[in-house]
């Protein structure tokens, strides 16, 4: 029994006022079988060297055209539970592996740096084509590896996007502080070849020059590689020929077009076996590498072939294969790669927007997947959806109908669980709670240097287009008081309709490292009266200080003074429910500007109703919901407004789904909760600054131990990093009050039963695909699944 445009015909009528009608085939026309999933993510950019990963082209079609290294699989617990990781990973593209490891000695602190990885050698699959026909071979792993460095650290001096940051080329990334290391050195593992001098308050007589800075070392047989548009190699090494970008005289600080007291992530990629197909590199790491693998080493890998002349030192942007980018210098076929589906098209402006990629018929995985049954799918179609509500509900119309065979549910695009879990040729698989997190960022940039008035004054000229309000965040005080305020169980068991679980804090409930001894706020609304009754001053112990006074930050004292803002409401801890929401809707306490999108409308109410019972009210502006979605403004938060007046620095507060991943949370915790200049702007008032960017620390959540807590985590074997995560997030969750841990979705995907697909159990037990959700590969086709009744 095929499927046909019949099982459209009700998604059509719904998706008329919202969406245009999707393509007329769906499923097996003359023997092709096709496959349909959706995707709300916005698009964005997918080259490993420049994309942001949090797109639709990531999403929907890398994973199928471009293949890793090795597979992490879904069931991963990352060297948790013994000494090595690589007992579960998966071969893919490397078919062997073997480590050389530093020896543990004492650090400068006391304390020996345990698990680091110093060299990692990998055997590469044989008989492997990338879809243009060329090999995968050592020359082209070591190009991937190289590439992303070169352009992340912009060796040559040819990066966009300097010197101003972007998420594109030149942007560090790769890169790591020598002076943030230095404590950890040990007689084995020291990199004081790539320290530079300190750089004062004043532009220096001597200013920096070429070796002064990071270069990129190519390794002893780099003849083996050609790099195109790399013209500036002495002695196997790059430099940036031009590294100084001169005196910011505002800021007080010098601009760097090239990594400065920073090493990069790898020190060199040699080549141990030079095949025309397959072969040996062994991977020299100048991090404390705890994962076995290095800097940019597991990645997506990319058709040397096709893209060296061009693109070994910018970027590849777009995702058109028919008209040419403004930032490419040629027209180009995108995401040529290894994997079991050719990239053909996406399209922005289609009916609805989306695309497909074929099936790869000289895929090498392709004779083996065939005789267990998989790899039916011969296309995999893409189906974009609006985010927020409308296009969650045309999502579930498409499901039901049969218009699309797959969807994930997800808790910014859920599905009907209902409505889906009855339906007979539906099957619903639960999965871990997501590893977006739903979080409301509190604001605490009051508390760091960004407040001080020259440098909001810089802030406003340097990023221009992140508005001309003052910095501005909310008191730590409130912030306790408004985690306890909130109705957590209102809106988990009510609002959501028990379709989420308590958010765990900075680690998720299905984190290897989570522990659920270490509390966070619950909802206790006497509690939180109870700190505005009682706080007088500044709980944090960071605005009043003289390094903050000495800057000329000097805030009013009564915006700290809670008790006495009470006090002059007439309210006390015997006032009744009725007189705090009183004062909450004429005379409020505070009043947050709080940003949300419709996706988090809920979140909006019940938040508004929990301050009200605190006697603090929102801002009451139709601005305060954004026209998109929050992801969209935050992640570009230095280039953007939530409304056109405030940006992240003069917000106070915005309810957002961040990204915490359960096995390997080490990055998205320096994102989220570290200071990139380490708290030295303390001591060193501006003289400490360096990053001059607050990376993914998006609500300028600095906290000097949370910063030597991190380094201490990614000092220490896999075994041994419960205890640290552990501490920091007491400080996050219970001290220092920077977000608003809310809930944690259910999630799970939704298949139609003419097709299954390969199921393991993931650590909590759920099934899944190999590596989450479903892969496309993975996947057989058998009518006879559905039930008799089906049109």
């Amino acid at each position: 029994m095929e499927k046909t445009k019949k099982s459209l015909a009700f998604f059509l009528l719904f998706s008329s006022i919202i969406l245009p009608a999707l393509p007329a085939f769906t499923v097996a026309q003359g023997g092709t079988v096709v496959f349909k999933r959706s995707t709300a993510s916005l698009v964005g950019d997918w080259d490993p060297a420049i994309t942001d990963w949090y797109n639709a082209l990531v999403e929907a079609y890398l994973f199928s055209a471009l293949e890793y290294p090795i597979g992490i699989p879904i069931y991963y617990t990352a060297g948790t539970e013994g000494p090595t990781l690589d007992n579960q990973w998966i071969p893919i593209l490397v078919t062997d592996w073997e480590f050389e490891m530093y020896p543990l000695l004492n650090n400068s602190l006391g304390f020996v740096n345990t698990g680091g990885y110093k060299t990692t050698t990998l055997t590469l699959r044989e008989n492997v084509t990338f879809s243009d026909g060329s090999d995968w071979n050592a020359t082209a792993f070591k190009w991937n590896i190289d590439r992303v460095h070169i352009i992340n650290g912009n060796y040559t001096g040819k990066a966009r996007g300097n010197p101003k940051w972007s998420e594109d080329e030149g942007n560090g990334l790769g890169t790591i502080l020598v002076e943030d290391n230095k404590p950890y050195f040990t007689a084995a593992w020291n990199k004081s070849e790539y320290d530079s001098p300190p750089i004062g308050l004043v532009e220096p007589t001597i200013l920096p020059g070429i070796d002064d800075y990071a270069w990129y070392d190519l390794g002893p047989n780099m003849s083996l590689v050609d790099y195109p548009g790399v013209d500036n190699i002495v002695n196997g090494t790059i430099r940036n020929p031009d590294p100084y970008g001169g005196w910011d005289d505002l800021a007080g600080a010098p601009i760097h077009n090239a990594p400065y007291d920073r090493f990069p992530g790898v020190q060199k990629v040699e080549i141990l076996e030079n095949k025309k197909s397959g072969g040996k590199i062994k991977i020299y790491h100048n991090t404390w590498n705890l994962g076995g693998l290095g800097t940019f080493v597991n990645s997506p890998m990319i058709s040397y072939q096709a893209y060296k002349d061009e693109y070994t030192v910018h970027g590849i942007y777009g995702y058109d294969n028919d008209v040419k980018d403004d930032n490419n210098p040629t027209k180009v076929d995108h995401m040529i790669g290894t994997g079991p589906y050719i990239y053909k098209e996406h399209d922005e402006s289609g009916t609805p927007p989306g695309g497909y990629l074929l099936k790869n018929q000289n895929y090498w995985n392709k004779t083996a997947l065939e005789a267990d049954g998989w790899f039916d799918v011969d296309r995999v179609e893409v189906v974009k959806f609006p985010a927020g509500e409308l296009g969650a509900n045309a999502q579930n119309t498409a499901l039901l109908t049969n218009a699309i065979d797959y969807a994930f549910d997800s808790m910014f695009q859920p599905l009907d669980f209902n409505a889906v879990n009855a339906h007979r040729n539906i099957r619903y698989e639960e999965a871990a709670t997501s590893e977006y997190k739903t979080n409301i960022v509190l604001n605490a940039i009051n508390e760091t240097w960004w407040a001080w008035p020259e440098k909001d004054s810089w802030r406003k000229g340097y990023y221009d287009l992140s508005g001309n309000e003052t910095a501005a965040g909310l008191p730590m005080a409130l912030r306790e008081a408004m985690n306890y305020a909130f109705n957590y169980d209102l809106m988990i068991t009510t609002v959501l309709n028990d379709r989420a679980v308590r958010n765990g804090g900075v680690l998720g409930v299905a984190n290897i490292y989570y522990n659920s001894s270490v509390g966070v706020p619950g909802y206790n609304k006497t509690k939180a009266r109870e700190i505005l009754l009682t706080t007088g001053a500044d709980t944090s112990g960071e605005v009043f200080t003289p390094y903050m006074s000495n800057e000329s930050y000097n805030p009013n004292p009564d915006l700290y003074n809670f008790s006495k803002a009470t006090a002059d409401r007439g309210l006390t801890a015997s006032s009744t429910d009725a007189a705090w929401i009183q004062i909450a809707e004429t005379n409020p306490i505070w009043e947050v500007n709080f940003y949300y999108d419709s996706a988090h409308q809920d979140v909006q109410s019940v938040l508004l109703q929990s301050l009200k019972e605190i006697g603090v009210a929102l801002v009451a502006k139709t601005t305060n919901k954004v026209t998109t979605i929050i992801w969209d403004t935050v992640r570009i938060g230095h280039l953007t407004t939530f409304d056109g007046d405030h940006s992240l620095w003069s917000a106070e507060a915005w309810v957002m789904d961040e990204h915490m991943p359960h096995d390997v949370p080490e990055l998205n915790t320096f994102w989220h909760y570290v200071d990139p200049d380490r708290g030295d702007w303390r001591t060193m008032a501006s003289a400490g600054l360096e990053a001059y960017h607050y990376w993914g620390n998006f609500g300028f959540n600095f906290n000097e131990e949370v910063d030597n807590l991190y380094d201490r985590i990614v000092m220490s074997a896999p075994t041994e990093r419960k205890e640290w995560y552990s501490k920091l997030a007491d400080i996050e969750q219970n001290e220092k009050f920077g977000v608003m841990y809310l809930y944690e979705a259910k999630e799970g995907f939704a298949l139609w039963k003419d097709f299954t697909t390969f199921f393991v159990e993931d650590r909590q037990g759920f099934l899944s695909g190999l590596f989450g959700g479903v892969s496309n590969h993975y996947l057989k086709y058998d009518p006879s699944g559905l039930t008799a009744d089906y049109p």
